[in-house]
């Protein structure tokens, strides 16, 4: 399985640098990697556009860069992607830059709600509860599902339980079925992919999304699934990836996906 979700010092909450995953997967045998850098426009915007600590990621430079390591590392194969935090204030921003430069594959995540602000921050869950908070969220990720924004994946869903105050953070299938289905028969019915995130931090679940709701896409006949470890260092490139590969079999799925220049490639568990 190809990680597609890691992030360097191109993003504003990482240190690392590109090379040190190209040195990691040399050393491990990895020959296949993705880059998805955040471009959070979302965030800018809540925090008040150049006035804020919120730096975008240059693209121009990042994407040259792609290209200087694909010649250093020959053997590794990089696939440039960027990661947008939706919001539809942002909309308009994301659909030129999406035009205007050549990802081989976008991720459209979920970080922000309009008027609430970032799940990240206790502030997000201030005055609401778990049901109120989630169920916000979920509504957002379905906006963003059903946005015409050319996406391939749909980035970390169930990342609100990551930062979550309540003792109980896991978001499960059970407690909001209506609206999960609502989400995961529109990402289907639009041919977009699922992506299987290992960074639950302390969701009390080892992926994003969590594995009933993983077990109700296969249910409705879903099978596009991406791997990302989300890693923000390269000590945890493909993290967590022999309890992904281990779920997936159990389920009978035999195959993820990766991409290059927007077109899907399927590959062997």
């Amino acid at each position: 399985m190809t990680d597609l979700h890691l992030h360097t010092d191109y993003s504003y909450d990482s240190q690392e640098r590109a090379e040190n995953y190209l040195l990691a997967a040399q050393t491990r045998g990895i020959t296949r990697l993705g880059f998805a850098e955040h471009y959070d426009y979302d965030i800018f915007l809540e925090q008040g556009g150049e006035n804020n600590n919120v730096r975008l990621t240059d693209v121009k430079q990042y994407l040259i860069e792609m290209q200087r390591l694909s010649r250093k590392f020959p053997l590794v194969k990089i696939l440039k992607g960027i990661e947008l935090g939706f919001s539809p204030a942002a909309y308009p921003h994301y659909q030129m830059l999406v035009q205007e430069n050549q990802f081989d594959y976008v991720i459209l995540s979920v970080h922000t709600v309009p008027g609430r602000g970032d799940c990240y921050y206790p502030a997000f869950f201030t005055g609401t509860t778990k049901k109120q908070a989630y169920e916000e969220y979920l509504n957002a990720v379905l906006e963003s599902v059903r946005s015409d924004l050319n996406y391939q994946i749909v980035g970390h869903l169930g990342y609100i339980a990551r930062y979550a105050p309540y003792p109980d953070k896991c978001l499960q299938y059970r407690d909001f079925s209506s609206l999960i289905d609502e989400i995961l028969k529109e990402l289907i019915a639009r041919g977009k992919y699922l992506e299987i995130n290992t960074s639950s931090k302390s969701a009390k679940d080892l992926f994003l999304p969590a594995q009933d709701i993983l077990d109700r896409y296969l249910e409705l006949g879903g099978e596009r699934i991406t791997f990302g470890s989300d890693a923000h260092d390269s000590q945890r490139l493909a993290e967590h990836i022999d309890a992904v590969k281990t779920f997936l079999y159990s389920r009978g799925i035999t195959h993820t996906y990766w991409f290059e220049e927007g077109i899907p490639r399927k590959e062997k568990i």
